[in-house]
């Protein structure tokens, strides 16, 4: 078994005879969660602070063994790949919405960017005043889907957003979102306080409370134009 890099605090345990790696805490350090070490086991709050960086190979499992979350001050790059996604997912035999508490961005030193992951069963992963990038993953089965607040520039492109209480849920944000699949959540696009995003060209259908719901601070949009806005604005630019 082979240990995690730079890891602040790493609890190393036979799992029950399969390989794989604990964690929790802070990173102290630059920090590399290696396909080799996977899966890796959450047992605690994960922080990685400003000036640090926790990057995720391709086909590592993150499992996490309760109300935990990931928050980044810093960096965090996850790099999966079409056919080995990083998977971001409850430790629980019978998963539910709620099992972790989810992905958090937070502050304007935090950035990074998910790629090709498949994150299911958490309570919210939040994007706040971070601006990171978001494509080509899925998210099954979490309350908040994404939650963008005061988030300026964040990019949520090519996405697959499914099975989630809210889809992209956005306040107080101007995020890009584009030629995403969001369908089957309760609510898919979620606009309220200001929200100010730019969205295009997504599958926005099948939703079962609404597919587009935004409140009256969003002036003259209106459900059935505002996803066409970065058609009509930027198109070909992506």
């Amino acid at each position: 078994m082979k240990p995690l890099t730079l890891c602040a605090l790493i609890l190393l345990s036979a799992c029950l005879g399969a390989p794989c790696t604990d964690v929790k805490g802070l990173l102290a350090q630059n920090t590399v969660w290696e396909t080799a070490a996977s899966p890796v086991i959450v047992l605690g709050n994960i922080e990685i602070p400003d000036n640090v960086s926790l990057k995720i190979q391709p086909g590592v499992v993150v499992k996490f063994d309760g109300y935990y979350r990931i928050l980044v001050r810093g960096s965090l790059e996850a790099s999966g790949e079409a056919k080995r996604p990083v998977e971001f997912v409850s430790n629980r035999e019978a998963p539910d919405r709620d099992d972790w508490e989810g992905i958090v961005f937070y502050g304007e030193k935090s950035g990074g960017f998910l790629s090709y992951c498949t994150v299911k069963h958490a309570f919210k992963n939040m994007i706040w005043k971070s601006s990171p990038t978001i494509q080509n993953c899925q998210f099954i089965r979490n309350n908040y889907a994404l939650y963008l607040s005061y988030s300026r520039t964040a990019k949520i492109f090519e996405n697959q957003i499914s099975g989630n209480a809210f889809g992209i849920y956005i306040d107080y944000s101007s995020p890009i979102i584009q030629k995403n699949r969001i369908i089957d959540n309760d609510y898919g696009l979620y606009c309220i306080l200001s929200a100010s995003p730019v969205v295009g060209e997504n599958e926005i259908v099948s939703n079962r409370e609404k597919n587009i719901f935004m409140d009256g601070s969003m002036g003259k949009n209106t459900s059935a134009t505002i996803n066409n806005h970065v058609y009509d604005l930027m198109k070909g630019l992506f």
